[in-house]
């Protein structure tokens, strides 16, 4: 058995997860954001598990990650990049049919002098101050246009997730004043805590991403979502010691009580982060068992006291899946799901479940 520690990708919860999300969307339906590898879960086969599903469109931040899914998704399907026009050369977006999201001005012009009549979609920054066209600089961006209106007309929200949606609410109405100028252009607004949100704010193509692989912080997430992956790492020692012990680097934990040490094979390294010393957990059988001492580059160090039957040299410990929930686990080190997974190291063997 390998002592690596192991990524279960659940291919069919991603599947059954986006089918749920297109069932809240509007008449736009769901798309998908697969950039950063799929958060982690490898672009290529869960763009291809999407598409059969039935998934039409799909997101990335890069031109080669938009390659890579037109690779696996073949052609019919609209892949869009976020990073803009600059982003995108036009003759890959020629011969891999990507959609560069324009973000300014600038962009816009020089997609327009560039690309002829490849499309573009165009991002409008409606409170985010981050990305997109300024929307005091929307009416410049459609004088420029010329008969050549984009194919998308979005933005994004800062505050989904939050109970309280004034923040969207303004971000919605700023979009509407803009959509007016560009009356027969599709629209795209929500993202993955926005599918939680009255409909208004899930009108047109949606944009889910972290939601796909079981995740979002969103207080008004329903239960039900899958988790997109299982991952477990092998224990390597077991040992007893006795109260009064330290644990780890720093000896930051000191026992209390005499208390059973498993070791297990999975470390900063590997992306699960430092910050998870002395406060992350993880499952062996059905028991929760807490980190003591400080995640190291390797190795992690879990009480297992309570579970000692099952503690042994082999046995799989579970650090995120269906019982270590993924933003359980990431709010005990002090972030965020999309970080914990999009962090996951090479290290870690990647097993693929149909």
């Amino acid at each position: 058995m390998s002592l690596r520690p192991r990524a279960t990708i659940h291919l069919s919860n991603i599947a059954d997860n986006w089918r749920r999300l297109n069932a809240l969307s509007g008449q736009g339906g769901a798309g998908a954001v697969v950039k950063a590898d799929a958060y982690g879960h490898g672009a290529a086969r869960v763009s291809r598990v999407l598409a059969a599903a039935g998934c039409e469109h799909f997101f990335v931040a890069y031109s080669f990650e938009g390659a890579e899914v037109r690779e696996s998704v073949g052609y019919g399907r609209a892949i869009y990049v976020f990073n803009g026009g600059a982003e995108v050369d036009p003759a890959l977006a020629r011969s891999a049919k990507l959609i560069p999201v324009i973000n300014s001005v600038s962009e816009l012009t020089a997609w327009l002098d560039q690309a002829g009549d490849l499309p573009y979609a165009l991002h409008v920054d409606t409170g985010m101050n981050r990305l997109g066209v300024r929307s005091d600089e929307v009416a410049s961006a459609v004088s420029l246009m010329d008969n050549r209106p984009p194919c998308l007309l979005m933005t994004h929200f800062a505050c989904a997730d939050t109970p309280d949606a004034s923040m969207s609410a303004t971000q919605l109405g700023a979009f509407e004043v803009v959509a007016r100028a560009l009356p027969r252009v599709p629209i795209s607004l929500a993202n993955s805590a926005a599918h939680w949100l009255p409909p208004k704010f899930r009108a047109g193509l949606t944009r889910p991403g972290i939601a796909l692989y079981g995740g979002g912080n969103s207080p008004a997430r329903p239960d039900g979502l899958k988790p997109g992956l299982t991952l477990t790492a092998p224990i390597l020692q077991v040992q007893s010691i006795p109260s009064g012990e330290t644990v780890g680097y720093g000896a930051t934990r000191r026992t209390d009580t005499p208390t059973l040490v498993a070791t297990a094979a999975l470390g900063y390294a590997d992306g699960f982060p430092r910050s998870a010393s002395n406060s992350g957990f993880a499952y062996l059988g059905e028991t929760r068992c807490p980190v003591i001492g400080r995640v190291s580059m390797d190795l992690i160090t879990l009480d297992v006291s309570a579970a000692a039957p099952l503690a042994k040299p082999g046995a799989l410990v579970e650090v995120i899946g269906a019982r270590a929930d993924l933003e359980e686990q990431a709010a005990a080190a002090g972030t965020l799901g999309y970080e914990l997974i999009t962090g996951l190291g090479p290290r870690v063997e990647r097993i693929y479940e149909d």
